[in-house]
């Protein structure tokens, strides 16, 4: 990356559109210079249902965001999820095609194209993102692009990140109805760890769990490498959804009582009083519920939760390399107990809580679209940065200058005409 370069990046939710404008200023660092935010809905489990109902949610939150950076943006990265993509870990040779000049940018490029043209897809599957783990040249290993060393063959070690077709297609209608094209798809996990995982964590090995609104990420993570990569069809809004069916009342009066009882284990109650609710049910004696009563149903749904990434550790027997948990998210950042609840429930010694409101962002509901700026930003010299932007006037300057000018023409105007009045009368 370099000084000035700027990237947009858009994280399409369920419920929300986030959008943030970030640029690289003279510490390597990203600067956010715009972000926005608007209400979604036209998506489910997964699946845009209806573009333009997005589109108009994208354009919300992309103008507020052109609006505070005075840009125009004309190009965007976006997040995809897990139950949209798959991961395929390839080893590739590739001969350098000048072995005297030493390697250049361009034979890791071929490099790239052979994975592309080798790797087994399905029907509708296409390639998002190549995501280098190791280059092995000389029998040294090396992180980063090993551009200028002297080999005659060099080997890859990557993992190929695989996306269904039909939601490419559907993002790329979706930004094509808000007049803005598709930069590249950020595999979310990748976003979210840049911020909330530590390198260690990475190194010893960490599931990493995202609670959302609508979904909850999961994610393995062992020697820096991503070992698995799926989502739950489940968040922190079915929490809020439970309570409402459960005591007959609206979705935000359970939002409240959500906020209000947050706690995820009933055995941590001090002091189980009543709480009067506003229900028409017959069935609750004056309306009135004991607090356990709302911390039950709490507790029932982030067990379930919790059950289920269990069962997918031992499916895909990723035990023996977790070491650590990280629990993160809007779903769950502020119900207390959701630490021990997991320690409990997984059997993982080693669990910390990572809330939003700990990063160094505008808004929590921005982290994700932080992370995938960053990562970006961060990503070597053989992949794209840049989004297409424009430095665009402020609307209301070339009114005031346009009104002036009509003001002026108008002054010259009368003037003439008395002018030619006093004229006519000589």
């Amino acid at each position: 990356m370099a000084i000035g370069d700027i990237i947009v990046g858009l994280d399409i939710g369920v419920s929300k559109v986030s959008c943030v404008i970030g640029q690289v200023n003279k510490f390597n660092e990203i600067e956010v210079i715009g972000y926005g935010l608007s209400n979604n809905s036209g998506i489910k489990r997964g699946q845009i249902l209806d573009p333009q109902r997005v589109a108009k949610s994208v354009k919300e939150a992309v103008g507020a965001a052109e609006q505070i950076s005075e840009l125009s943006v004309n190009s965007a990265y976006v997040n995809i999820k897990g139950m949209n993509v798959r991961i395929e870990k390839i080893v590739m040779e590739s001969d350098v095609e000048k072995p005297n000049d030493g390697m250049t940018i361009n034979d890791i490029y071929n490099a790239f194209s052979k994975i592309q043209i080798s790797t087994n897809l399905d029907k509708n599957e296409q390639i998002i993102d190549i995501l280098p783990y190791e280059y092995i040249v000389n029998g040294r290993r090396y992180k980063e692009e090993p551009i200028g060393a002297f080999c005659k063959t060099f080997s890859m070690e990557v993992e190929v990140v695989i996306a269904k077709g039909e939601y490419i297609s559907g993002v790329q209608k979706t930004l094509k109805y808000a007049g803005i094209t598709l930069d590249g798809l950020i595999l979310e996990t990748l976003a979210t760890s840049n911020i909330v995982l530590m390198p260690e964590e990475k190194e010893m090995g960490v599931l990493l769990v995202d609670i959302g609104g609508g979904h909850t990420d999961v994610s393995v993570y062992k020697k820096s490498q991503i070992e698995f990569y799926d989502t739950i069809p489940v968040g922190g809004d079915h929490i809020t959804n439970d309570i409402a069916i459960t005591f007959d009342i609206t979705n935000e009066e359970a939002e409240k009582l959500k906020k209000q009882y947050n706690l995820a284990i009933m055995a941590m109650i001090a002091n189980n009083h009543d709480v009067k609710l506003n229900t028409k049910s017959k069935t609750l004696q004056d309306n009135i519920v004991k607090c356990s009563d709302i911390v039950q149903v709490i507790e029932a749904r982030i067990k379930e939760i919790f059950q289920i990434i269990k069962k997918m550790i031992s499916d895909n027997k990723l035990s023996g390399k977790i070491e650590c948990m990280v629990l993160t998210g809007q779903g769950i950042s502020n119900i207390v107990g959701a630490e021990e609840l997991a320690m409990l429930t997984l059997k993982i010694n080693q669990v910390r809580v990572c809330s939003p409101k700990l990063i160094n962002i505008i808004k929590p509901q921005h982290t994700t679209v932080y992370g995938m700026v960053r990562y970006i930003s961060s990503l070597g010299i053989s992949k794209h940065v840049n989004s297409d932007v424009e430095i665009i006037t402020d609307p209301s300057l070339k009114e005031k200058i346009s009104d002036g000018v009509k003001n002026i023409k108008k002054k010259f105007l009368g003037i003439f005409k008395r002018a030619k009045k006093i004229d006519d009368e000589d």
